[in-house]
């Protein structure tokens, strides 16, 4: 981790930045946050600046490595090639069970070997870390073994970066060797230097940055050269790389088009545009795209405050695993047509010091200092946080001393990482964070607050913390639109402190659903619907609702022309309540042992015999069809289908889908909200639905 002098300038060589082992520590005074809490950071939307421009530079013919590389290989002896699977045949040191904490409960992974994790004399620092399980075709390319690549920078000026290619196949017996990155010139080719502070792999593309841009290189085309000599390059017909056996030769160049060196950062006196500090692959989007963080900076002497802005972006990538670009013309006389990439999203984020970055389905995992962190300080711990874009931002875990990047492998949903600190490195997975929702309490209101023909959904944003921002603990609209729900609106506050919450149709003499609550108190609440909102609150019952742990509305089952109640006690017994004009009725008992079920919700008429049916979700993730009966209860249900263990939360929300079946809106595990159409006696095949946090 470089250090960073006050208003976020470099106050030292970036090699040689590092918070060392065995310095005096000094005094935290930042609170630690516990894990799992709410920390007063923001990662929110921003536009894209349109001076964020980037190019290849093969394409646009400022640089010839190509073309160099090709002459190396094709010379009169030229330097033999070879794909990567016969390097990762050729590993040639092992690694270590994991050696030193990880502060992460449940890490799995491994130690470098005992010369490559020492406090003192070492030569690189490691920085970047990708692998084989970020993509399928990265996987297909080394035959399904599981492969970690890790970036290092040179301790010493002038030295070459290299890249660790580790085959962690069998957990037990992990190897690895090695690789040093040339740069291709006129007459050979020399060593690449630079921070290396990132690793990405795609397809057979290798992307490694040095800041301001990215050297690429081809996993198919290594040079197997010779480890002796003194220096890198062609002696006398014989192609040298000291110390190492192979070399990758860089490609190609992603960098911004009219980058100044020493200014790249919106950090910096000058704002320009944001470095390659921290990159990850992303295939959750609608394409597969590079998202890139910069180092925002850690104020010296200071703790991590979450003041300092930085940016993460979104880079497109087109079939190749390139940088997607398009044509644009710039310059007046002549008018020159150019090739550029433009990043496709942007975000700022003041989770300071973002040393790594993850995306997955919309929500990010970032690699930064503690709140604890103190500049100068000695094996402090570095922290994962995560968040939705405009959602609370959440301390995940601690993880190793100055830690680093950070690469997610979607098939096993791990989150690999690495660290930095000399004499005390680690290599490690554990799973993707579990999110905490954005909303809870999830209802259909049965019809329309806003005058639409399609029916309205209403949510709270849950109270994450004291200093949680605006927005916490409202209450939330999600209009009624065509096979979904379009942008949410605040239309109350301070809803946390109701427990229970349900729509039930119209329960009053206006035209527009109402809502049922149950304080924390036990007191039972309406709500009446007016327009794009509700009205002042009437006391249904003052008392005795502390009893009931969930309850929905069900639609009219007793044939009355009223809405009604579904309610379950704590001990599993379920109850009707009679809709009646401002309130409710008499109650019976409908059903027992209903604490088996772990979601519950009014569907509406899936049967086709005009009575309004519940869903049900039980611990094993079976999805139940309750028929509703003449006699104002329910029937004997039936199995819809399984795989409800997803599932964290669900509503009956009516037709949004137009069929004239009511439909069923679902929020994942992970926090994708899905729309599931009415299909007779069951649910059709789900599509996405945006409750306002990304995930898709």
């Amino acid at each position: 981790m470089p250090r960073w002098g006050r208003g976020g300038h470099v106050t030292g060589v970036l090699a040689a930045g590092l918070l060392l082992v065995g310095l005096v520590p000094q005094q935290a005074a930042a609170a630690t946050v516990p894990n799992g809490e709410v920390v007063a950071a923001t990662i929110v939307n921003r536009p894209v600046d349109a001076r964020w421009s980037a190019r290849l530079t093969e394409t646009d013919g400022t640089t010839h490595y190509a073309r160099d590389a090709a002459a190396v290989e094709n010379g009169t002896s030229g330097v033999p090639k070879v794909g990567i699977g016969t390097v990762l045949n050729g590993l040639n040191r092992t690694g270590r069970p994991l050696c030193h904490a990880t502060n992460a409960a449940g890490a799995q992974g491994f130690c470098w070997d005992a010369a490559d994790d020492v406090a003192t004399g070492y030569t690189h620092v490691a920085q970047g870390l990708t692998g084989s399980g970020e993509a399928p075709e990265n996987a297909a390319l080394v035959g399904q073994r599981r492969i970690v690549v890790t970036s290092w920078y040179p301790k010493a000026a002038g030295g070459a970066i290299r890249v660790t290619f580790a085959d962690v196949t069998d957990p037990a017996q992990v190897t690895y060797r090695h690789v040093a990155l040339v740069k291709p010139t006129a007459t050979g080719y020399t060593a690449l230097t630079g921070h290396a502070h990132s690793v990405t792999w795609y397809k057979n593309r290798l992307y490694v940055s040095t800041g301001a841009g990215m050297a690429l290189f081809d996993l198919t085309r290594f040079w197997d050269t010779n480890a002796g000599g003194t220096a890198f390059g062609v002696s006398n017909g014989t192609y040298y790389t000291p110390g190492y056996e192979y070399a990758l030769p860089q490609l190609d160049e992603f960098r911004y088009a009219d980058y100044t060196p020493g200014s790249c950062g919106t950090y910096a006196a000058t704002p320009a545009p944001p470095c390659f500090t921290g990159a990850s692959l992303d295939l959750s989007g609608p394409e597969p795209a590079l998202v890139t963080v910069e180092l925002n900076g850690v104020q010296e002497k200071q703790q991590q405050r979450f003041l300092d802005p930085g940016v993460i972006l979104r880079w497109p990538l087109d079939a190749t695993g390139l940088p997607r670009t398009v044509k644009e013309q710039t310059g007046q006389d002549p008018v020159v047509e150019v090739e550029r990439a433009r990043p496709s999203d942007a975000y700022t984020s003041t989770v300071s010091g973002a040393q790594g970055i993850a995306m997955n389905r919309g929500r990010f995992v970032v690699s930064a200092p503690c709140p604890e962190f103190v500049e100068g300080g000695a094996n402090i711990p570095s922290c994962l946080y995560h968040a939705w874009p405009g959602e609370p931002v959440r301390l995940w875990t601690r993880t190793g001393v100055n830690n680093e990047n950070v690469s997610y492998w979607p098939a096993t949903d791990e989150l690999w990482t690495v660290n930095e600190a000399p004499g005390n490195l680690t290599v490690f997975h554990i799973r993707w964070p579990r999110p905490e929702l954005p909303v809870r309490s999830l209802t259909g209101l049965g019809g329309s607050l806003t005058g639409s023909a399609l029916p309205d959904v209403i949510a709270i944003r849950p109270k994450a913390s004291a200093g949680a921002g605006i927005g916490s603990g409202n209450l939330v609209l999600y209009p009624g639109a065509a096979g979904g729900v379009a942008a949410r609106s605040s239309i109350g506050t301070s809803w946390d402190s109701m427990r229970l919450v349900a729509g039930v149709g119209n329960l009053d003499t206006g035209p527009r659903p109402d809502v049922l609550a149950v304080d924390d108190g036990g007191a039972l609440w309406l709500y009446p619907g007016a327009a794009d909102g509700l009205g002042s609150r009437t006391s249904v019952s003052a008392t005795g609702w502390g009893v009931v742990t969930r309850m929905t509305g069900v639609g009219n089952m007793t044939g009355d022309a009223h809405p009604d109640l579904m309610a379950i006690w704590a001990n599993g017994d379920a109850y009707l309540y009679e809709g009646r004009p401002g309130g409710l009725g008499t109650s019976h008992r409908i059903g027992t042992s209903w604490n088996t079920m772990r979601l519950v919700t009014g569907a509406g008429d899936l049967t086709g015999d005009a009575r309004p049916d519940v869903l049900a979700v039980d611990d094993g993730g079976k999805l139940w069809l309750y028929p509703g009966n003449t006699s104002g209860g329910l029937g004997a249900r039936k199995e819809v289908s399984t795989g409800w263990g997803i599932v964290r939360t669900m509503a009956g929300v009516g037709d949004l889908t137009g069929d004239g079946l009511p439909d069923v809106l679902a929020v994942w595990e992970d926090g994708t909200a899905r729309l599931y159409p009415g299909r007779v006696d069951g649910l059709g095949a789900s599509s996405p639905v945006d409750l306002g946090w990304g995930a898709r």
